[in-house]
């Protein structure tokens, strides 16, 4: 019969293939993790165990992570580290579930099964290194085989898919170095007695480049076939403080009582004074990545390495990536790799798109053949290994790696798969991408704007699988099975629906040379479709603005299905809000939509003031629910509590016009809301963040048409954001204005006028609407700067505005009291201008510092 069992705060739901158990981690509430965090306490999560067949449940304490193995008759358990411990070794117990036994290792740095079998490889590392060990355990009969032993670390477990056979590197000291290097150990057939097993040492192989290490953060992989293993190499790295071992002669002096290191350390003394290095950091304009984003990327650069292959059988090593090949993806098959060479391209790459060169690379003798030059986007391999696949211009193109043959495929194909829907800032536009491929790479699967289309990789056609594009309905392919990286020719697709213009979504299916069914259409948001690995079992979400989002179960046709989650039983204990579509065409023409949110408390006949939150493309929100919490400052449903409606408009541009594309776009939406009927117009507030935030503080520049704004982290001068940093990722704000958002095309010496007249700062003159702006002091997104220009200028010029500056914050608010601080904010600003609230004084006049500073230590809200 039905059940429902509840877990509350669980996670990680795991069920064994066989249906008979499932396990899953507890964690803890919010308050108690508060409370152990202030308290400096570990938070520790907890194992639940639940039989499936008896409901029987069982809860083990302290318990890190768990992994069934594939057949699920068993299950590694894993704990906490103890806080008193120098290595990474833990205690693991391997429970046999049948019949509740259980087997205990220690010291387990780390664990892996096999993907299909019962073996269990472990990595053993003890304090002082004592006993450290690679094993593997066979809980079938008991066996416990030690595959290698030594004073090392061990690490990067790898199973050969669907075999037994494992890799793992060992660690090596080499005091000349600042890095660790490694041993690779591999072993073949671990499910048999007779077993091999093979190392790479390379100190002793004279393939393996002398000055290269293999790396930790590369774990080995293994080819299909298992007769090539693949690591990652990298230059080592030379210790300056590393002195040779002392020669026979200081050995004499120190017999003959001579202090041969007393001359060195009174240097040294001497010397301490200039140990501490200059605090400069060099910027040149010649460099290619400033150094801001070098700084940001540090971790990823000092992981930069290169892909290569070993050959046990033949104790060979070939390097296959180099500083030429910077980017290498393996070709399933093991036979190739891909390589991509951006360096031709890296100055333009600067301030424009990073384009790059294709190379196949040889696996067994390392040679590299251009396929094509100056591609940028996407390229990839086929599952099977014999295709290498890339989008150039308008079409795709596919190159044969056993002919050596390249194709455009799809010129002959009657769609386009290049979408121009975007602003045409970058050279090379995106397509609407790959949805997949068929088994033994017989035909790719591509997108065009609504529809999938299958098109032979030799070139010799397509065909379109949907017919969305005459109703404006988005056909998408839905994986039901991420395991596999192709889909069954002869077994039914399923595609996601959604209709551009109502909004509509759902499920359709096609069998094979069949057109797609739908199986469900409606007023609703669906996602996350699901299918049992061996049954006609499905399970999906679906969700409206007024209806939580829950999971049903259904059959292959997904037809009368059965809802089996309440996410929030409490909603009908209080007033909610609806949301619907509302039409209109901006300035030029463009023909768009907007969603409207509902008051909770709505009577028809009533007018209601409203608030507008937007960014760019928004509409398709229409049925996304929203669940009222003051940690969310841009919270719908609260401000629908609140009696507002909310409208949210889509916002399109045009090149070098961001801000006058937004206002021309703007203006007709929020008339076709207000001819509704049901908006007071004299109380209309305006709302956004970051691009929403800038084209808020710009609008309010251009027109009065709000009684009040709030601009959250906003771009309010275009020339100064130039020529700054996204400090969050290191990269130049240049590349953002010239190729992405921004729209701009060219910097702004080339364009002044655009860049003036698209600028919040150099309008601000024109303001008469207050505005409220907030910025965090360590804004990573936006120049902090970019407040304190625009609050500058205000002040100068007696404009109504105040800056909310959170300390040490970045893009969004990150700390719990600052999230609930500034959405009480956001509604006392609107709450006053729109509905004649009493304002506080932080609003009518500010707050002296004195007293700011006072409350915050009293932990009292500033009034």
């Amino acid at each position: 019969s039905d059940s429902v069992v509840v877990v509350a705060f669980g996670t990680r739901a795991t069920f064994t293939k066989d249906g008979a158990w499932l396990a899953y981690s507890i964690g803890v509430s919010p308050d108690a993790r508060e409370a152990a965090q202030r308290a400096r306490s570990p938070v520790r999560n907890t194992l639940g165990l639940m039989n499936l067949l008896s409901g029987e449940q069982e809860e083990i304490e302290d318990i890190q992570s768990f992994s069934f193995s594939d057949d699920g008759a068993y299950l590694a358990i894993r704990r906490y580290k103890p806080e008193d411990k120098e290595s990474d070794g833990v205690d693991v117990i391997v429970r046999t579930m049948a019949t509740g036994a259980q087997m205990s290792f220690g010291n387990v740095s780390a664990f892996s099964w096999q993907d299909e079998g019962h073996l269990l490889a472990l990595t053993i590392d003890a304090d002082g290194q004592i006993g450290n060990a690679v094993s593997v355990y066979d809980p079938n009969s008991g066996q416990i085989r030690s595959l290698d032993t030594d004073a090392a670390t061990y690490r990067g477990l790898s199973w050969r898919d669907e075999s037994a056979d494992l890799a793992v590197l060992k660690t090596f000291e080499d005091g000349a170095f600042q890095d660790t290097a490694h041993v690779a150990l591999a072993w073949r057939d671990l499910d048999e007695n007779d077993y091999e097993s093979f190392g790479l040492d390379p100190r002793a192989d004279s393939y393996f480049p002398q000055s290269m290490r293999m790396v930790e953060f590369r774990s080995p992989s293994w080819s299909e076939d298992g007769s090539v293993l693949f690591v990652g190499i990298q230059e080592r790295r030379p210790d300056p403080d590393w002195e040779p071992p002392e020669d026979e002669e200081n050995e004499e002096g120190e017999e003959n009582g001579e202090d041969p290191d007393e001359a060195d350390d009174e240097e040294a003394d001497a010397d301490d004074e200039d140990d501490d290095p200059p605090g400069v950091e060099i910027w040149h304009s010649l460099d290619v990545d400033p150094v801001p984003q070098q700084r940001v990327r540090e971790q990823q650069l000092r992981r930069v390495n290169f892909l290569s292959a070993w050959y046990p059988d033949e104790d060979r090593f070939v390097q296959l990536g180099n500083d030429l090949t910077e980017v290498t993806r393996m070709v399933e098959g093991g036979r190739n790799v891909l390589g991509l060479d951006e360096s031709p391209y890296d100055e333009s790459a600067m301030f424009r798109q990073q384009f790059f060169d294709l190379y196949t690379i040889d696996v067994v003798t390392g040679n590299k053949e251009l396929i094509e030059n100056r591609l940028t986007g996407l390229s990839t391999a086929s599952p099977g290994g014999r295709y290498v696949i890339w989008f150039e211009e308008a079409d795709y193109f596919s190159h044969d790696l056993r002919s050596g043959e390249t194709r455009n495929i799809t010129e002959d194909v009657a769609t386009q798969f290049v979408n121009l829907d975007v602003t045409p800032t970058r050279e090379q536009m995106p397509s609407f991408g790959i949805a997949g491929y068929l088994e033994d790479d017989e035909a790719i699967l591509l997108n065009d704007r609504w529809d999938v289309w299958e098109v032979q990789l030799d070139g010799s056609g397509g065909r379109a699988l949907t017919a969305g594009a005459s109703e404006s309905i988005r056909y998408r392919v839905t994986d039901l099975d991420p395991d596999e990286d192709a889909y069954d020719p002869d077994e039914p697709l399923y595609y996601t629906t959604y209709g551009e213009w109502t909004k509509k979504a759902g499920y359709a299916r096609s069998e094979p040379g069949d057109e797609p069914e739908m199986l469900i259409w409606d007023d609703k948001s669906f996602g996350r479709l699901l299918k049992a690995d061996d049954a006609d079992v499905f399970v999906f979400r679906q969700e409206r603005f007024e209806d939580s989002p829950d999971y049903f179960v259904a059959g292959a046709d997904l037809s009368n299905a059965r809802q089996v989650t309440t996410t929030n039983p409490f909603q009908g204990d209080f007033a909610w809000g609806r949301a619907e579509l509302i039409d209109y065409e901006n300035e030029w023409g463009r023909p768009l939509q907007g969603a409207l949110i509902y008051p909770a408390d709505y009577e028809p006949g009533r007018q209601y003031p409203m608030l507008v939150y937007y960014y760019e493309l928004v509409s398709q929100s229409l049925h996304q629910y929203q669940v009222p919490d003051p940690t969310n400052y841009y919270n719908i449903q609260i401000w629908s509590q609140e009696g507002y409606f909310v409208f949210r408009p889509d916002i399109v541009y045009r090149d070098r016009r961001p801000g006058q594309s937004s206002v021309e776009t703007l203006r007709p939406a929020v008339a076709a809301a207000v001819a509704t009927g049901m908006i007071d117009q004299e109380n209309m507030g305006l709302i956004g963040h970051s691009w929403g935030g800038y084209q808020t503080a710009f609008f309010v520049t251009q027109d009065d048409l709000f009684k009040s704004a709030v601009a959250g982290a906003p771009l309010t001068n275009l020339m100064s954001m130039y020529l700054s940093f996204y400090w969050n990722s290191g990269g130049t704000d240049a590349r953002i204005f010239e190729i992405s958002q921004g729209r701009m095309q060219v910097p702004w010496w080339e364009d002044y006028d655009s860049y003036f007249n698209n600028s919040p700062l150099h309008q601000i003159q024109n303001m008469n609407t207050p505005l409220l702006m907030m910025f965090g002091t360590n804004d990573g997104a936006v120049e902090y700067n970019q407040g304190v220009e625009f609050y500058n200028a205000a002040r100068r010029l007696g404009k109504d505005m105040v800056m909310l500056s959170y300390d040490g914050e970045n893009h969004g608010l990150a700390r719990e009291p600052n999230q609930r601080d500034y959405h009480s904010r956001i509604l006392q600003w609107f709450g006053h201008y729109l509905k004649g609230e009493p304002a506080p004084a932080w609003i009518t006049g500010g707050v002296p510092f004195i007293e700011q500073k006072d409350g915050l230590q009293a932990k009292k809200p500033i009034a």
